[in-house]
């Protein structure tokens, strides 16, 4: 418990105990009497009878700040009204202040409202007045501050800023204010967010905002702290508002003036602050003041035991709301009168507005948690839960503190966008909530100490006595966290945030310093209390001053009622006499003992009054409480930082641009220690408040934070040894100079020879003043110890544990910190150190991050096998490990550093050290130093590569790394990837300084894989790699436009390629499909040359036509013959569109040179010698005329004797691709015989079947991955068929049964669908090459017998690959009947086929896989090639098919019985039944187009002739047998009603690609006869008659 005291001057006097107020807040001396305001909002008279003091409570008046001057005690009430009475108490006279009315965005004037105050002061100089919004009103004669009247008036000085408080001397005035901020973030608004929206109540527009007010037209609930202030006045003045004495008061004005209904909440949360309920009071509730009409019915004994309710029950906090509100019913006028804001007039009944401000607090949820945190940690001391201000305003901070680092990540102003991990989102938090929580602490230092007046005793505090017009700002104290200023007749006080108390002006009775009588004008220290013992609270009054300790002495310094003090008198010892003076200076001064200041930073209430001769003190019964010790530590840690900071870190920023090098780390030291210094300042006042008992342990600051307090200490010793390393300290030296007080601050820690102004000492202190937030780490570390000692006894059900824990984490976490920062600074020293002694020559690799972790002077490591005269040395930093050979240091950086005991066992304790361009061997000179020094290189490289959890690093890793200028394929190239043991090997990516760039695959340090490289001035090459050349396929794309497809060889076009060259737009392009041989062609190749219209199919040698080949033009004209230089010489070929050929010799194409014979088109021959060009008339020699009269009709068609003899063999074509098959599967190239057709002697029994299978596995694993990564594969059967191909297949090793075969033609037909199996790779590219071959815009008819033949040879050639695979089918050549059914079931059912099994053969089983593939390019061959026959036939069809069906099958000869339905004889002539009789067959033979392959138009045909039978059946019974004269002309009306087109082209089709085996039996005869219904067809006459 608490007691009062007071004393008269310097003498004790007894307290009456009757009628004495639980605390007392204020004191107003009326000359020997005196008036005191209670907590309870009551006023009490008292006299002193002899020594003793007796209390009167005076009726009818309650008040929050009372203040007496000439006769008059003016009063603030509890909702903010100002009024005035006189000593007899008679009349209460209420002072009305209005703001002035400003206008609504729509043009009218708002009702001017009445301003609620917190504050009054008075003196003969002035009456100052702080309204609760933090502004400062006054009235009397002010000039400084424009004042000159009796009537209140705001004072324009201080707009823009809030004031906390304000005392008034005798002729002069102190004020503490702040600077309003405007807060970046979601809340811009203007500090004076009061002023910003203006609703006025007779505006029909603001009155319809307000009618669709929902709980949203109100601020949202995220920018108002607990008490309802507008958390966008940025945090530090946000508190403004809240009411000097009681938190009451606020809530009186919350929903009117404060912009949100959250402040209401504090009034659910507290509910301890009664007012007492008496007659004049309830003439004030008539009128309307009953905002708290709740506590209204309460008696005055009852008021001291009120609990806090905390209304969790959401239904009690709703009636209770209710209750609260009632006033909102009372009526419209009061609310007009009442509602500064308009935009409060809420039209809805009372309940609406219950469940808005329920919604608010609701909404508010962890902040009501805190809130009842504070509540409950104070109640179980209910004496110190003052009425004044105090809670609010604790509250006040807390929710200012405590909503900047709320769990919510909504209110994180960063972007998450750019974050990828859990860390980094982690770390944003962090720094966010640092950001909150320092500019917190920046607003709770940066207090202005304004004075104005008379300075003839220097009271204005600024440092002379020179006049001054303005109101001055007192430096000396700006930036201090000023919590209270109190002024006495001509001297003043001010205290500070870390205990400091500042004293000023007149010193006559040595109230202000008692070293002299002098006046002081400028703020003097008080320094008669310990370093431990700090002020904690103070008041100056009349002629002397007052000072409370944290260790309850209360301090008197000046003139008292018998004299003066000449020493300092402690009021709380046992009193001394003093000579007995007679009681001097009566006249009475009302010193205003400033009850709350600024609200968010005052964290306690005023302990000690005076006025007048009488002071009071309430003091703590308990010895020396800890927790005051505590806030000692942490405000002496504080006031350190603010030493430090303002006399050495804002001077040396000033002139920090001075420094050019590494100026970066000065700043970044600079900014977190002010961000400490700011944290430092939060931990005080939060401290504070737990001394004063109003928060529990958890929400001290440090607490709380923990994790942002660790995280911002851990980024100021990583900064602070970048600054040791660089030696920042002696630079920071250069530039400021080291004050005094710093010097003295860290004197006993310097050695006790050094002189003061010696360089070192003082770069020294420097340094000291850096460390010392590290140093004082453990301060806070004693705080948590002291803490986990004396933990508040709690509640029950409260966890103490929970606590406990987290307190102990504190202590864990602290000490960890401090460990890690005292080795991090060790080595920055080391490394300092180390640069001082090495002189300049490594001067480069000095950077602020760079650590020395050994080096070999000091740990011996010497260089195996060194010259003879070399020096070596080995340093090793935590990136770099530096080999200096001589003088020239070679630096290889830690990531591509690899680190082993030497594989060599001659070397005695070798370590070998590989980096990616040579292999350093060194030694040591023991085993132990061997394994230190391998450990120091592991762990730096560990570190280096973020692995330290593993046992060692990596062999595998990634990094990046810039060669040297020896190393001769990578010279000075930049790579950046996968390693293996100091090997480039996986994937990555090289720069060349020339500009070439390689992205792929390494194999040992070299490129191989796939790879991409794009090289400057020639192109860019996709594929496949292999040391470090183009090897294997690729894609080049050359700067000029062309284009290379295929395969390479070490770096050149080798194998099958196609290369298109030139632009397709202009006339001169070429595409270019055959063989390469070291970049050039030569080999067999297809040169279709598009700007001059012709296309070249035949060898090539060193790129130009050399050997056998065939051109045909655009023109129609077809050569054929050797070629030699690019030039058609000697015996050749030549054919025309229409016939005309010429064979002889040639000297180029189209001109004719030597003996020869010109064929014409009507079958005459010229043979002779024959010269010139052909276009432009030949000269003939020797000539000879044939005509051709015995055979006047010339076979179409005609051809030369020797066509087709000198061109390409057909196996010759594509050998490239199948050598490029054979390599993939790993068989030698020899198989193929020297003319490259056929095995030798079929294939050897040598070859390894199942390494041949392996390899295809791998190719297609391979192959896979390659192309799985860059796109999605187009279709999913795609995949699964390549899961099927890479199991090895069983069947068709050894033996061939049908099921064999089946699964084998599935196997073939999958392989060739996708490219990854060799197969399909080669099926792909042999058909692309024909397809280029013998497809295009324009193609010639006589190129067919070359395409026939050409694909009978890739089919067979093919089918030896598929041989290889399955050694069971039969030989190329021969074919195996394989039977459909088992002997055992061929009993009776007879198959409707003939055949009892499946022929095997190259034909069969690899036509159905070529065939669909070529077959548009062929099937055009074949439609030019039978024009004419196709043309007649369709000619006949047409008109055939005009006819019906009797007339067309009587014209046919059809048998009678065929014409009609015997049983149905309706129309003899016209059957309707016809058509659908053989419709069937008709349908079916038109399947004959759908089919790619010879087999299947076999089936389809007899599959016809089938469906004809069965139609026939139905109508002659099952029994009838055709015979060939009735068959042939029904089938003849089938053929001709299915109307297929170029028929004759298909049954030429067939022809050339029937399997011999084919040719005869049931499928022959069917075949045949179709060909017979062609010609007859042709031979027919055109009309039917």
């Amino acid at each position: 418990m608490s007691q009062h005291k007071f004393w008269k001057g310097i003498e004790s006097l007894k307290v009456s105990t009757q009628h004495v107020p639980e605390k007392i807040v204020k004191l107003c001396s009326l000359g020997t009497d005196f008036i005191t305001l209670g907590n309870d909002h009551g006023l009490y008279y008292c006299n002193i009878e002899e020594d003793t003091l007796n209390f009167k409570r005076i009726n009818g008046i309650t008040a929050i700040d009372i203040s007496y001057h000439n006769d008059i005690l003016y009063i603030i009430n509890e909702h903010g009204r100002l009024y005035k009475t006189s000593v007899s108490f008679k009349n209460k006279e209420e002072i009305v202040v209005k703001e002035e009315s400003k206008c609504c965005p729509h043009g009218f004037k708002s009702a001017s409202s009445k301003v609620k105050f917190r504050n009054v002061v008075s003196s003969d100089f002035g009456h100052l007045f702080i309204s609760s919004g933090g502004h400062l009103w006054g009235s009397g004669v002010m000039p400084q501050i424009g004042l000159d009247s009796n009537s209140i008036k705001k004072i324009p000085f201080f707009e823009g800023r809030t004031v906390y408080s304000a005392s008034v001397g005798n002729n002069f005035a102190a004020v503490i204010a702040r600077k309003n901020v405007r807060q970046s973030g979601n809340c811009d608004t203007d500090s004076d967010n009061d002023d910003e929206e203006v609703f006025a109540s007779n505006c029909s527009q603001c009155q319809t905002i307000i009618g669709l007010a929902s709980p949203a037209s109100v601020p949202s609930l995220s920018e108002t702290c607990p008490l309802g202030v507008h958390i966008s006045k940025s945090s530090e003045d946000s508190s403004s508002t809240t009411a000097p004495q009681t938190d009451l008061h606020v809530d009186a004005h919350s929903f009117t003036e404060d912009s949100s209904p959250s402040s209401e909440e504090s009034k659910v949360a507290k509910n301890d602050s009664p007012v007492i309920n008496n007659d004049i009071e309830m003439e004030s509730t008539l009128q309307g003041d009953n905002d708290d009409n709740t506590d209204d019915n309460e008696t005055p004994n009852a008021s001291t035991e009120k609990l806090n309710n905390i209304f969790i029950n959401t239904d009690a906090a709703r009636q209770f709301l209710s209750r609260q509100l009632s006033w909102v019913s009372a009526g419209e006028d009061y609310l007009v009168e009442y509602t500064e804001k308009p935009t409060r007039i809420i039209k809805e009944n009372v309940t609406n507005i219950t469940n808005f401000v329920y919604e608010g607090v609701k909404t508010v949820g962890d902040k009501v948690a805190t809130l009842s945190r504070h509540v409950s940690g104070s109640s179980d001391n209910n004496e110190t839960i003052d009425i004044q201000n105090r809670n609010c305003n604790e509250e006040m901070i807390s929710s200012l503190l405590y909503s900047c680092n709320s769990s919510k990540f909504d209110d994180l102003q960063f972007s998450t966008s750019t974050i990828s991990s859990e860390k980094e989102f982690e770390v944003a938090k962090k720094n966010e909530t640092l950001k909150t929580m320092s500019k917190l602490g920046k607003n709770i230092l940066a207090t202005e100490l304004w004075t104005w007046g008379d300075i003839s005793y220097g009271q204005l505090g600024i440092g002379d006595t020179v006049k001054r017009v303005k109101p001055m700002v007192v430096m000396s104290l700006s930036g201090f966290g000023l919590q209270k200023v109190s002024c006495g007749k001509w001297h003043c006080a001010a205290l500070t945030l870390d205990g400091r108390l500042f004293m000023w002006g007149y010193n006559h009775f040595k109230q202000v310093s008692l070293d002299s009588r002098e006046d002081k004008s400028g703020p003097k220290q008080f320094t008669e209390n310990s370093e431990s013992d700090r002020i904690r609270d103070m008041i100056a009054t009349d002629h002397h001053t007052l000072a409370y300790t944290h260790n309850e002495n209360i301090y008197y310094m000046g003139k008292h009622t018998d004299g003066f003090t000449d020493t300092i008198i402690n009021l709380n010892e046992k009193l001394h006499d003093n000579t007995n003076n007679h009681e001097s200076g009566k006249t009475v001064k009302i010193k205003e003992p400033q009850g709350f200041g600024e609200s968010q930073n005052m964290c306690y209430h005023w302990r000690v009054l005076s006025c007048g001769s009488i002071s009071y003190c309430s003091v703590d019964e308990a010895m020396i409480c800890p927790e005051f010790q505590n806030l000692s530590i942490a405000q002496r840690y504080l006031e350190e930082m603010l030493v430090i900071y303002h006399l050495l870190v804002k001077p040396f920023l000033r002139k920090s641009k001075a420094i050019s090098l590494h100026s970066n780390v000065y700043e970044t030291v600079c900014d977190i220690f002010s961000d400490i210094l700011n944290l430092t300042a939060l931990n005080v006042l939060s401290t504070w408040q737990y001394a004063e008992k109003h928060i529990n342990e958890c929400d001290i600051s440090l607490i709380k934070n923990l994790e942002e307090y660790i995280y911002l200490y851990k980024k100021y010793y990583v900064a602070l040894s970048n600054l040791i390393v660089i030696g920042g300290f002696a630079q920071i030296n250069a530039i400021v100079d080291v004050p005094t007080s710093v010097y003295n601050m860290f004197s006993d820690q310097l050695p006790s020879n050094k002189q003061k102004n010696n360089k070192k000492t003082l770069e020294a202190v420097v340094g000291l003043a850096f460390i010392q937030p590290l140093i004082r780490l453990s301060s806070y570390k004693c705080i948590a110890q002291s803490l986990l000692r004396h933990k508040t006894r709690r509640k029950k059900g409260e966890s103490k544990t929970n606590i406990e824990d987290r307190i102990t984490k504190v202590i864990t976490s602290l000490d960890l910190l401090i460990e890690e920062q005292e080795k991090r600074r060790k080595e920055a020293d080391i490394t300092k150190l180390f640069w001082e002694t090495i002189g300049k020559g490594l001067e480069q690799y000095r950077t602020p991050e760079r650590r020395l972790l050994r080096e070999s002077k000091s740990k011996q490591l010497n260089l195996v096998n060194p010259g003879r005269f070399s020096s070596h040395w080995f340093i090793l930093f935590n990136d770099l490990f530096i080999h200096v050979n001589g003088s020239t240091p070679i630096q290889h950086p830690l990531e591509t550093l690899w680190v082993d005991a030497s594989p060599n066992t001659d070397i005695q304790n070798g370590i070998q050290i590989s980096t990616p361009e040579e292999i350093i061997s060194v030694s040591t000179n023991s085993e132990q130093d061997k394994t230190e020094w391998i450990h120091a290189l592991n762990s730096a490289i560990k570190i280096v590569l973020k692995k330290d959890s593993s046992f060692k690093p990596p062999a595998i890793r990634s990094a990046s790394y810039v060669f040297s200028s020896k190393n001769v394929f990578f010279k000075d190239a930049k790579y950046i990837g996968r390693w293996l043991d100091s090997k480039l090997h996986g994937s990555g990516r090289v720069e060349w300084p020339d500009g070439k760039i390689y992205a792929g695959q390494f194999q040992i340090n070299t490129l191989c894989g796939h790879g991409k490289m794009d090289i400057p001035g020639v192109g860019i090459y996709e594929g496949q790699w292999k040391d470090n050349l183009q090897n294997g396929y690729g894609v080049m794309k050359y700067t000029t436009g062309d284009i290379y497809e295929g395969y390479f060889k070490d770096g050149h076009p080798h194998g099958h390629g196609i290369k298109k060259q030139g632009d397709f737009t202009s006339s001169s392009a070429t595409i270019y499909t055959g063989e390469w041989v070291g970049g050039v062609r030569q080999g067999y190749g297809v040169m279709d040359d598009i700007g001059k219209g012709e296309k070249y199919l035949g060898n090539w040698s060193d790129n130009k036509k050399h050997g056998c080949g065939l051109i045909v033009t655009l023109d129609g004209i077809y050569y054929e013959g050797l070629f030699a230089q690019d030039v058609l010489t000697g015996h050749g070929v030549m054919v025309f569109e229409d016939g005309t050929h010429y064979e002889g010799e040639f000297r180029a194409a189209g001109v004719f040179s030597g003996k020869g014979v010109l064929t014409f088109s009507s079958g005459d021959k010229i043979e002779g010698s024959l010269n010139g060009a052909w276009t432009e008339g030949v000269k003939i020699s020797n000539g000879v005329m044939h005509l051709n009269v015995s055979n006047p009709v010339l076979p179409a068609n005609s051809k030369p004797n020797s066509f087709g003899k000198l061109s390409v063999a057909p196996n010759q074509k594509w050998n490239a691709l199948f050598r490029q098959c054979f390599h993939c599967l790993s068989v030698p190239e020899t198989i193929l015989t020297p003319t490259g057709n056929h095995f030798s002697n079929g294939p050897c029994p040598t070859f390894d079947n199942v390494k041949i299978w392996q390899n295809v596995a791998v190719a297609i694993s391979c192959s896979h991955k390659e192309h799985k990564s860059p796109k999605k594969m187009k279709s999913t059967d795609i995949e699964k068929s390549v899961d099927c191909l890479e199991v090895i297949p069983h069947f068709g090793q050894k033996t061939l049964l049908m099921t064999d075969y089946t699964e084998l033609k599935s196997y073939l037909y999958n392989a060739c669908e996708t490219t990854h199996h060799p197969l399909g790779q080669l099926v792909l590219s042999l058909t692309n090459a024909f397809n280029t071959t013998y497809g295009g815009v324009r193609v010639h008819p006589l190129l067919l017998s070359h395409a026939v033949k050409e694909l009978k040879s890739i089919t067979t050639r093919l089918y030896q690959v598929v041989r290889l695979l399955f050694p069971a089918l039969p030989l190329e050549g021969t074919d195996v009947i394989l039977p459909y059914k088992t002997e055992e079931h061929s009993n009776g059912s007879e198959d409707s086929n003939p055949i009892d099994g499946e022929v095997v053969s190259a034909a069969s089983l690899l036509q159905p896989i070529l065939l669909p593939r070529v077959h548009p390019a062929l099937f055009v061959l074949y439609a030019l090639h039978n024009k004419r026959e196709d043309d007649l036939y369709w000619r006949r069809l047409l008109k055939w098919n005009k006819q019906p069906d009797t007339t067309l099958m009587a014209f046919l000869g059809i048998d009678q019985k065929f014409w009609t339905n015997p049983t149905t004889h309706l129309s003899p002539t016209y059957s309707p039944m016809k058509e659908q009789l053989f419709q069937d067959a008709v349908e079916t033979l038109q399947q004959l187009k759908t089919t790619f392959s010879p087999i299947e138009k076999l089936l389809v045909i007899r599959s016809t002739f089938q469906k004809m039978t069965v139609a026939v059946q139905q109508e002659l019974g099952a029994q009838y047998l055709w015979s060939m004269d009735e068959l042939f002309p029904v089938f003849h009306f089938v053929v001709v009603r299915a109307r297929i087109l170029q028929l004759g082209s298909e049954i030429h089709f067939v022809e050339d690609f029937l399997d011999p085996a084919m040719q005869h039996g049931e499928l022959g005869l069917m075949f045949t006869t179709l060909k017979a219904c062609y010609f007859q067809i042709l031979q027919e006459k055109m009309s039917i008659n």
